[in-house]
């Protein structure tokens, strides 16, 4: 009953959902990507009042990630950011990721702001429809 779980029940299991790509910079690859037009996947503002609650980030930097659809991260090893495109015709995506020091998660706690975002933004056939907070 998941996005991944009805993703690949549609595709039949042979498809790819989406493809990753890792950046030194992820502010600067936003900023390139906005200059060309690439449809980034929105999130709600609620995620950035719970980033908020969870780190003692400054509110300059809260502003940053959510003016670019940044995701945040972070754990003992280091930070983790993440930005990610609309879902494209069958649930496709792309994600672009930043490692800072040594984080060795995968982002799981934003996962569900993520796939709010996505269902929002591209509704997966026998999900019930999101609408934005």
């Amino acid at each position: 009953r998941t996005v991944a779980g009805r993703f690949i029940e549609g595709s039949f299991g042979s498809s790819v959902q989406h493809l990753a790509f890792s950046t030194a910079d992820i502010f600067a690859t936003a900023k390139a990507l906005q200059a060309r037009d690439f449809q980034f996947l929105k999130i709600s503002p609620n995620y950035y009042l719970d980033l908020a609650a969870r780190f003692p980030l400054d509110e300059e930097f809260i502003e940053r990630l959510q003016d670019n659809n940044i995701l945040y991260d972070r754990d003992e090893g280091g930070e983790l950011f993440q930005l990610y495109s609309e879902s494209l015709a069958g649930g496709f995506f792309f994600e672009i990721v930043e490692r800072r020091v040594n984080h060795q998660g995968y982002g799981a706690s934003n996962a569900p702001f993520r796939i709010a975002a996505q269902r929002r933004s591209f509704p997966v056939p026998g999900m019930p429809k999101l609408t934005a907070a």
